[in-house]
């Protein structure tokens, strides 16, 4: 599957590149005509071809096979490291960012840029399904030991949720709600299963104001906990 996905982004590559040239002669010319002008069909041109190579590339990064480099990391420094850089943003748009550490200092074995990576996409997306919110606009990001061992973290929004007929899909490439790419949560997953880990939309996850139900949706990221860390 990742040898069809890489070869599809490099056929879209190659006519984007094609594009690309003939679209910077067109602007030179233009601007050699009409002294630096440029027609708004060329600035769309220009625009969307730069999405597409935008979307080439993440389909490259789907197919290319991840390196990890695991070692020991402690869940709580790494996670509050990513609260402080995301909450002056959050607090700008008006979202409160708190986290609560369930189980004190727990350690797992794994590759902290990916999983960095996999839960600031988490937070990214919550961050979107909370625009145009008009309720509460709140995301709590919790830690934890499961009863197995594994270490948690769970990203819990206040905002719309999931729908049912949606929650089958909101790991898949390119499906989104909110006029994006679509690949936040896709990559998350793949990065956390190369750790032995997983990411899941916890219960339901479709609860609306009103409904009789917790409004929001929650992740959850699991991750092996370090062999040297006693289960608490």
């Amino acid at each position: 599957m990742g040898e069809v996905v890489g070869s599809i982004a490099r056929e879209i590559g190659a006519p984007l590149t094609a594009i690309e040239v003939a679209v910077d002669r067109l602007r030179r010319r233009a601007a050699s005509v009409d002294g630096g002008s440029e027609s708004e069909e060329l600035q769309v041109i220009l625009e969307q071809s730069h999405r597409l190579a935008g979307l080439a590339r993440t389909l490259l990064s789907l197919a290319r096979p991840l390196q990890t480099l695991p070692r020991e990391v402690r869940l709580d420094q790494l996670v509050d490291g990513i609260a402080a850089s995301v909450g002056p943003e959050m607090h700008r748009v008006g979202i409160a960012l708190d986290v609560e550490h369930r189980d004190g200092s727990l350690t797992i074995l794994g590759d902290p840029h990916q999983i960095r990576e996999a839960l600031t996409a988490l937070i990214a997306n919550a961050r979107l399904a909370l625009e145009g919110w008009s309720g509460e606009r709140m995301i709590h990001l919790t830690t934890g030991a499961l009863e197995d061992g594994r270490r948690f973290v769970r990203v819990q929004d206040s905002g719309p949720g999931v729908p049912l007929d949606k929650q089958e899909r909101i790991f898949l490439p390119f499906f989104s709600d909110w006029g994006r790419e679509g690949i936040g949560l896709a990559l998350s997953r793949i990065a956390v299963l190369g750790q032995q880990g997983e990411v899941y939309l916890e219960g339901e996850g479709c609860g609306e104001e009103g409904d009789g139900r917790e409004p929001g949706a929650t992740f959850i990221l699991v991750l092996p906990a370090s062999p040297s860390d006693e289960v608490p």
